[in-house]
């Protein structure tokens, strides 16, 4: 029993981490008519781990694409770029909100209404998941 305890132990300890773990909190899609190709979706990112982790990707069935954006103020002037990979530091929390880092969530293939529930995989650095459900809001 105890060497069967320990085997399990060592498996256990050796067996890659994974960071599909961040805290996703008030993650949400701001709701427009169909004919609007585009949706910005928010949300607050904790790292409680004890590295960085790094967000490489995002997709969902409800959405032809999504991309992170990071907005930009440049001479009176407002644009957005994309965010290639999004890293948070351990301990970090990062707000995805408006006029900042933001959710570019292109084409959508369904209809959304307020109070909708759609469910998006974050693609992580260390080639591991997470699935979240955004809110869809006036």
């Amino acid at each position: 029993m105890i060497k069967r305890l320990a085997l399990i132990t060592l498996i256990f300890f050796t067996l890659p981490c994974s960071a599909a773990s961040l805290q996703i909190t008030e993650a949400w899609i701001k709701n427009l008519p169909m004919s609007v190709p585009m949706r910005a979706g928010y949300m607050d990112i904790s790292n409680n781990q004890a590295q960085t982790i790094k967000i490489e990707w995002l997709k969902s069935e409800a959405f032809a694409r999504i991309e992170i954006h990071r907005s930009a103020e440049k001479d009176g002037m407002m644009s957005m770029h994309p965010v290639n990979v999004l890293a948070i530091s351990a301990g970090e929390t990062v707000r995805l909100a408006p006029g900042g880092i933001h959710l570019m969530m292109m084409n959508p293939l369904i209809t959304l209404v307020p109070g909708n529930k759609i469910v998006v995989t974050i693609g992580y650095d260390d080639q591991s998941t997470q699935k979240i459900e955004m809110m869809v809001r006036k």
